[in-house]
């Protein structure tokens, strides 16, 4: 009887915690999208060059996308060990989807392909570790990310991590500069859906 009501109690708070949660992510721009919104229609060249849509490079898979550029100094290299991080930990995730981690440079005058390409090797990225620079208007782009428009100032941009089901639906926002444990967390949640 006792493990009964102690184990009604703890689910009660852990719904209690989950709607304040949610609620809490709401305000702030993080946490679940709704409704799901479908991957920016926006134009990309990846870091070997090609040229393709956004949510064709998403499409099929599960992926964590983070924006940033190569000749950011300050958060990007922190945002690249992170991605490093969760890297390592995707082997350990298994599910109906291949995992892909993207990283958008918002800096498409400065960052080439080339540019890029170097870039993800310093970070010791693989191959399931994509890049891409917008071939089009990136403010646009980095406001449907965000939800909100960005700010002005290049340095200052997010350093969230947007969440993309197979159907290339973006479902997720993280909080800023979020741990590898919580980005492999959504997404091995959304590799089993």
């Amino acid at each position: 009887m006792t493990w009964t009501r102690r184990a009604w109690l703890r689910s009660f708070s852990a719904s209690l915690l989950a709607v304040a949660s949610r609620d809490l992510y709401a305000h702030l721009g993080t946490g679940p999208v709704e409704p799901l919104l479908p991957a920016p229609d926006a134009w990309v060249v990846d870091q070997t060059g090609q040229r393709r849509r956004l949510a064709d490079m998403l499409q099929g898979n599960v992926t964590a996308l983070q924006t940033m550029f190569t000749g950011c100094s300050s958060v990007c290299p922190l945002q690249g060990a992170m991605f490093g991080a969760v890297q390592e930990g995707l082997p350990r995730l298994r599910g109906r989807y291949p995992l892909r981690l993207v990283s958008l440079s918002i800096d498409p005058l400065s960052d080439t392909p080339k540019a890029l390409h170097e870039w993800l090797q310093r970070m010791g990225a693989g191959p399931s570790w994509r890049g891409a620079v917008p071939a089009g208007d990136v403010e646009k782009l980095r406001t449907a990310l965000a939800g909100r428009a960005p700010a002005e100032n290049i340095d200052r941009h997010s350093t969230q991590v947007y969440f993309f089901n197979a159907a290339a639906q973006l479902c997720w926002r993280s909080p800023p500069l979020p741990q590898p444990e919580e980005v492999l967390a959504v997404m091995g949640h959304l590799a089993k859906a």
